[in-house]
C-alpha cells in the first residue's frame, strides 16, 4: 500500500478484506471518518481471543512516544499480528520521534496513529516516510455534500430517502456527520415497518417538523412569499428547541451565495451547486432569491442578518426573545 491519501472507502475496502498496512495516519478536521477507521481496526482486526495480550489502545497524554515506539517493535502473542491505537496525538509537541521507526516498520505491528484537528505537514520527512503506509486527511463535507452522504448511508443500510427529506436533515443538524449518523441510527432503531425513510419518519424521530422548520422558512422567504413565511415563523419560533442564532447563520450563507449569483447573473441550476457548493434544493433556493429580490435588496438583508445576529446577543435592544426578533427581522425583510 504505497499511495497516500488514500480514499475513506478504499481503506474501509481493504480493512475489510484483511489487507492492513503497519502504519495508519489518520488526521483532519472531520472526526466521523477518523474515528470509523479507527474503530473498524480495532473491532475487527484480531478476534476477541487474540486482543487481550495484542491489543493496546492508548492516549498521547498519557504516554510517550518512546513508549509506543518499543510497543511497536514487538511481535504479536499467537496471533499474526498486534494492534496499537493511539488516541489524540495532536497533544505532541514533536512527532518526529516517530521517524527512526516509520523507516522500518515491523510488518506484523498495525499502528493507528489519530491526529483529530491537524495534518502532518507534506514537506517533512516524517510525512514522506508515512506516505509510504496510509495517510488519510479527513475533510469537513461541503454542504451540497452532505444530502448526498445521508442517502448514501441509509442506502448502506439497507434504507431509501428522497434528496428532500435528506437536505432537511443536513440543514437542520448542520455538518458534524458523527451527529447526523448519531440522529440516524436512532430513526432506523425505531423504522421497523419498510425501507423507505419519509419526512413522518424524519419529523417522528429526529424531530425536524416536515412543515414548520428553517429550511422551509427559507425556501418561503427566496419565494418572496409574504404569508407563508409568517406562518412557518410562527409556529418554528415558538418552539423550545428552536434558536434564531443558527437560522441567521444558514440564511446568511444562502444569502451570501445569492448575492454573488445575482452579480454573477447566473441561472444554470446544475452551475449554480457547482459553483457555491450548494445542495439541488438550497441552489432552487438561490435562484428563486435573484428572481425575486435585487442585489440591493439582498445586500440589505444580509446587513439584517448581523444586525440580528447582535440583537439575539442582547446588543442594541431591551427585547431579545427570539420570537420578538424573528417576527421584527421578517417585517424588515419584506
Amino acid at each position: 500500500m504505497s499511495e497516500s491519501n488514500l480514499d475513506y472507502n478504499k481503506i474501509l475496502q481493504d480493512l475489510k478484506g484483511k489487507r492492513f498496512a503497519p502504519i495508519y495516519v489518520l488526521s483532519g478536521d472531520e472526526f466521523y471518518f477518523i474515528d470509523e477507521i479507527s474503530d473498524f481496526i480495532e473491532k475487527n482486526a484480531l478476534t476477541d481471543a487474540e486482543k487481550g495480550f495484542n491489543q493496546m489502545v492508548v492516549y498521547a497524554k498519557d504516554t510517550e512516544i518512546r513508549q509506543i515506539v518499543e510497543s511497536a517493535k514487538r511481535f504479536p502473542m499467537m496471533a499474526n499480528y498486534q494492534v496499537i491505537i493511539l488516541k489524540e496525538a495532536q497533544s505532541y509537541k514533536n512527532l518526529d520521534e516517530f521517524e527512526q521507526y516509520f523507516e522500518k516498520p515491523v510488518p506484523s505491528t498495525i499502528l493507528v496513529i489519530n491526529l483529530k484537528g491537524k495534518k502532518i505537514d507534506k514537506r517533512t520527512r516524517l510525512y514522506k516516510l508515512a506516505s509510504k503506509y496510509v495517510v488519510f486527511e479527513s475533510k469537513k463535507l461541503y454542504d451540497n455534500q452532505l444530502p448526498k452522504w445521508i442517502i448514501k448511508y441509509l442506502a448502506d443500510k439497507g434504507f431509501s430517502i428522497n434528496e428532500k427529506s435528506a437536505a432537511l436533515i443536513a440543514d437542520s443538524l448542520g455538518s458534524d456527520l458523527s451527529k447526523i449518523s448519531n440522529e440516524l441510527e436512532k430513526l432506523l432503531i425505531n423504522k421497523t415497518t419498510d425501507k423507505v425513510i419519509t419526512d413522518a419518519d424524519v419529523e417522528a424521530n429526529i424531530g425536524i417538523s416536515r412543515e414548520f422548520n428553517s429550511f422551509e422558512l427559507i425556501s418561503a422567504i427566496c419565494a418572496r412569499n409574504t404569508a407563508r413565511s409568517f406562518y412557518i415563523n410562527q409556529r418554528l419560533s415558538k418552539a423550545k428547541d428552536f434558536s434564531i442564532i443558527p437560522f441567521l447563520a444558514q440564511l446568511t450563507n444562502l444569502l451570501s451565495k445569492s448575492y454573488i449569483l445575482s452579480k454573477a447573473q447566473a441561472s444554470e441550476k446544475k452551475a449554480i451547486e457547482n459553483a457555491l457548493g450548494l445542495s439541488y434544493y438550497q441552489a432552487q433556493d438561490a435562484s428563486n432569491m435573484v428572481r425575486n429580490f435585487t442585489s440591493d435588496r439582498i445586500e440589505r438583508m444580509l446587513r439584517l442578518c448581523a444586525e440580528y445576529d447582535l440583537k439575539s446577543k442582547g446588543i442594541g435592544t431591551s427585547n431579545n426573545s427570539d420570537t420578538a426578533l424573528m417576527q421584527e427581522l421578517l417585517v424588515k425583510i419584506f
